[in-house]
């Protein structure tokens, strides 16, 4: 694809297409598919992320949503991408600082009317009225108990229009 130097050993090498585990995002559970991969023999591993913004609304337009209660480090990821601290997204959920710190660290689970208003919060916040108005209008279609990680794949198609699915192509 493109000649780029290793950011670790200088050396010149050519970057290629592929899919990386984006563990930078604090979720376990991201993978970008197609995006431009540096793979060096010295060992450095890492992806160009050109769009870093984009990626992240993506996924959190996949966290809004799963049908599954969303897990604390979803929380976590949400706030991050809101700008807001634990204080004060805790004082606009409504709880205190202790509880969303357990919800963030998956020592306790928020119930499904925190859930929806996490997502209501978020979609509010960021300014997507569309989306805000479709969570509030379906008056949250019932959300599942438990909180297993959905698979999340943000692809890239050719970098001029980024989607999410629950597998890459």
């Amino acid at each position: 694809m493109n000649k780029i130097e290793c950011p670790s050993c200088g050396r010149m090498i050519e970057t290629l297409e592929g899919d990386y585990q984006y563990l930078e995002s604090g979720l376990d559970n991201v993978v970008l598919c197609g995006f431009e991969i540096i793979k060096c023999t010295c060992g450095e591993e890492s992806v160009i992320l050109p769009r870093i913004l984009e990626i992240h609304n993506v996924i959190a337009e996949c966290i809004l949503e799963k049908k599954t209660q969303i897990t604390g480090k979803e929380i976590r990821f949400l706030r991050k991408n809101m700008g807001l601290k634990g204080k004060i997204f805790a004082n606009l959920v409504g709880v205190d600082h202790a509880t969303l710190s357990r919800w963030e660290n998956g020592k306790a689970i928020p119930s499904l009317r925190a859930d929806r208003l996490i997502r209501f919060l978020y979609a509010n916040k960021m300014k997507k009225p569309e989306k805000a108005e479709e969570l509030a209008s379906r008056t949250f279609e019932a959300i599942r108990q438990g909180q297993p990680a959905i698979p999340i794949h943000v692809i890239a198609d050719r970098l001029k229009h980024l989607s999410c699915s629950e597998e890459c192509q």
